[in-house]
């Protein structure tokens, strides 16, 4: 049970980095402050993306404390299968572009993993 709550403790610290992110993009563009053509929106939120899943990733090897790379993997698999399904009902194509995004969320996250296991768990050691 202690391992479930950890999971979901991950990824609302995911959801919650996200929030932040968009939020103060959200907030500079409306100031402003930055450029809101597409290609600059593209950009940045593509930055954002790697950082979250890094984040992600490191969060999720750091509970498991072993396994860096495959908690990482299945932590972001997990919320890029989510985002193809909901893209998938609201009709949105995958194209070459996505690919590499993912490929690139999916890099991110593992590396994140392997970086967390080696740092002294925040929340404990998950049990089995």
């Amino acid at each position: 049970m202690k391992k479930i709550k950890q999971k979901f403790f991950v990824y609302l610290c995911f959801l919650f980095i996200i929030s932040i992110f968009s939020g103060i993009y959200a907030l500079l563009i409306y100031l402003g402050k930055t450029d809101s053509k597409i290609g600059a929106f593209n950009t940045v939120t593509f930055i954002f993306g790697i950082i979250a899943f890094f984040i992600l990733g490191f969060l999720a090897g750091n509970t498991a404390q072993k396994n860096g790379l495959l908690e990482g993997l299945v932590a972001a698999l997990f919320v890029i299968l989510v985002t193809l399904i909901i893209n998938f009902f609201v009709h949105v194509p995958f194209i070459a572009r996505s690919f590499v995004k993912t490929a690139s969320f999916l890099s991110s996250s593992a590396l994140g993993g392997i970086i967390g296991v080696n740092f002294r768990s925040f929340l404990g050691p998950a049990e089995e």
